[in-house]
């Protein structure tokens, strides 16, 4: 026997936003849109510059019962408005215009658990972890994290991307995707009794390549050497069984939290460039890996910012450290400077760099995407749609 359809009524005043939300809701199966008055399950409610007045409805709505849950809708993201949205147990916010695939996802979702379903992930296996590190300050740690992220995030199939930053004195991670942090590390860790699939993800940021962030605060004290490391645990866990990859940003040699992060990686890439101290404090970090156990065919030695006039060629880098080296990102002052200072990943200003092909490479060979990476590698761009 079919189930009865669940209910949604619209209080929103934009007409165009209002027209796509009833079409997308009427495409939905088990979803129909009804009229005020009534009860309902779902009020999707448009909130603008009189938030007093926006909030006192939500209050209005929850004490009366009308609706069994409330979704946000705004033409701007007050990051003051969302936490308070969130606190008052609103479950999701769309920033106009609309993105189709993120009202789909929240109304199945909503779905699922109004009906009890269970979510289920529907992934082979769970998400794998990659930890990037740097050698040393400076070498373009969270250049090579974010890229990777953005780059795995492109390939047909809709792969599900997460970007961590667990870089305690320097969390530049927003900076270079031009976000403005609204939840942090410290608010996981506050409400770590709340933390389940539905309130990890309305707190991660979703930037316009897929990826979802969860940035360091703004003040060190307050980075994640205050985290306990039960909440980091608990965190990586359910990421695993949400995403398909995880990318953490572990910054320059986290003190005691390295063997505890990359014990949790599948994979650990350590950043160097081609200078004698990053070389030797690469070595350092891989001698300090194998004396913990890691498996050494799990670490990936990235040299960064490399040209064949180095005067360190690759050959004796590989003597130095005793390690093989097959991933070497081509120096490209211009064009990876241009994607920071606009905020932007290099696979959306500057496509066609050897830079931007080699961490594309680099992507597919972790996510086991052979056939993309030998597009890249034969200098044929591949076909890459799909965003989560």
């Amino acid at each position: 026997m079919r189930a009865d359809p669940l209910t949604v009524r619209l209080e929103v005043a934009d007409l165009r936003t209002k027209e796509e939300l009833a079409e997308i809701i009427g495409s939905v199966e088990g979803w129909d849109l009804v009229e005020p008055p009534g009860p309902c399950s779902l009020l999707i409610l448009e909130i603008g510059s009189d938030l007093e007045r926006d909030f006192g409805r939500i209050s209005q709505v929850q004490v009366s019962g009308e609706a069994g849950e409330i979704f946000l809708t705004a033409r701007q993201a007050d990051p003051n408005a969302l936490i308070r949205a969130l606190h008052e147990g609103v479950r999701e916010f769309f920033p106009q215009p609309l993105k189709r695939e993120e009202v789909v996802h929240a109304l199945l979702k909503l779905g699922q658990t109004a009906r009890g379903v269970k979510e289920v992930v529907t992934k082979a296996e769970e998400g794998k972890v990659f930890t990037v590190f740097g050698a040393k300050g400076g070498v373009g740690t969270t250049t090579i994290a974010v890229n990777l992220a953005t780059a795995m995030a492109r390939p047909e199939g809709n792969p599900s991307v997460a970007l961590l930053d667990m870089n305690l004195l320097s969390g530049e991670v927003p900076l270079f995707l031009n976000m403005k942090p609204v939840f942090t590390w410290v608010d996981v860790a506050r409400n770590i009794s709340r933390l389940d699939a539905t309130y990890l993800m309305s707190i991660l940021q979703r930037h316009a390549s897929g990826v979802h962030i969860l940035p360091m605060p703004a003040k060190v004290l307050e980075g994640i050497g205050m985290v306990p490391e039960m909440i980091i645990d608990k965190v990586l866990k359910l990421m695993r069984s949400i995403f398909d990859y995880i990318v953490i940003d572990g910054g320059q040699q986290p003190g005691h939290r390295f063997g505890y992060i990359t014990d949790r990686s599948d994979k650990v890439l350590l950043v160097a460039i081609p200078n004698l101290p990053g070389i030797v404090n690469l070595k350092r970090l891989i001698e300090v890996l194998h004396d913990i156990g890691y498996a050494p065919e799990d670490i990936i030695v990235v040299m960064n910012r490399y040209n064949q006039k180095s005067l360190f060629p690759l050959d004796k880098v590989r003597e130095m450290i005793d390690k093989e080296i097959r991933w070497s990102i081509p120096n490209d002052y211009r064009n990876t400077m241009s994607a920071i200072n606009n905020g932007e990943p290099l696979t959306t200003t500057s496509p066609n760099a050897d830079v931007t092909k080699k961490i594309l490479e680099l992507a597919a060979s972790l996510s086991g995407r052979k056939d993309d990476e030998d597009k890249w590698a034969s200098g044929r761009r591949g076909h890459f749609l799909g965003i989560f």
